[in-house]
């Protein structure tokens, strides 16, 4: 088996591996403060997993928004799988410019199409085939640049360059066939992590999503939580002031009852 065969393999059964454990379906929801549309308006959309975890997040015209993303209805299983395939095709790659697009694939993959396709149908056609879409390198003023391939038009491909630093995705753009670096030459150079590695990966920038999606509120400590666990509390300023005067005043009121004055 060649490298280039080995990550097929790897891919496909990642695939299956993290398909199963994807809460499905998805739901569209509207953001709260952007619900009624206007002429010219934005509208931010969020697809939201049964756990409560925001799957993607997308900025998009109203009427867009309204045509292609309506409003609490429930997402197709198509664009699950859309998500996951990429998922599973940047999982097994090392290269330290695709671990930092790991976030921004798991939340922002599907703006990328919108800026490539104006109708549902043609963002499900898109969807619909298998081949894409898929991590290369591009070559671009001579440079060969991280990046995706969304699709094939007119004899072009379609792609978004990765900034390596950061991760985020380039605007999409057009560019020759031979512009994009040999597949199978380039993956067969590479270092593939195994399947269960590739798992993991993906679960690890899953996990990191969630977390950071969470809202920690902490409770404001009592009084008596700041005099009796200190170290593990935290006072409103003006309730620290309070504090602070009070325990000074208890000192000398003690200091001259003890002195007799």
């Amino acid at each position: 088996m060649t490298n280039y065969q080995y990550y097929q393999s790897t891919v496909e059964q990642v695939y299956r591996s993290i398909l199963q454990e994807v809460s499905r379906p998805w739901r569209i929801e509207y953001n709260v403060a952007s619900r009624l549309p206007s002429p010219g308006a934005l509208q931010s959309v969020i697809l939201v997993a049964p756990s409560g975890t925001v799957c993607q997040r997308l900025t998009l015209p109203s009427l867009t928004a309204k045509n292609i993303w309506p409003d609490n209805t429930s997402v197709s299983q198509l664009v699950t799988e859309y998500v996951v395939r990429g998922a599973a095709r940047l999982a097994p790659l090392r290269q330290t410019a695709f671990r930092n697009n790991f976030p921004h694939w798991l939340e922002r993959c599907l703006q990328q199409l919108h800026y490539l396709n104006d109708s549902k149908d043609k963002l499900l056609d898109v969807m619909k085939d298998p081949q894409f879409p898929f991590p290369s390198k591009v070559k671009v003023e001579g440079t060969y640049l991280p990046c995706w391939v969304w699709s094939q038009r007119d004899e072009k491909m379609e792609v978004s360059v990765i900034d390596r630093r950061t991760g985020h995705f380039s605007e999409p753009r057009t560019v020759a066939q031979d512009q994009l670096v040999d597949h199978e030459k380039w993956l067969g150079a590479q270092v593939i992590d195994s399947v269960d590695e590739s798992v993991e990966t993906i679960k690890y920038y899953v996990n990191e999503l969630i977390q950071g999606q969470k809202q920690i509120v902490f409770d404001e400590p009592t009084l008596s939580d700041a005099i009796h666990n200190p170290c593990v509390s935290t006072l409103s300023p003006i309730l620290s002031v309070a504090l602070t005067v009070a325990v000074v005043a208890g000192f000398f009121i003690t200091f001259k009852l003890l002195l007799g004055f």
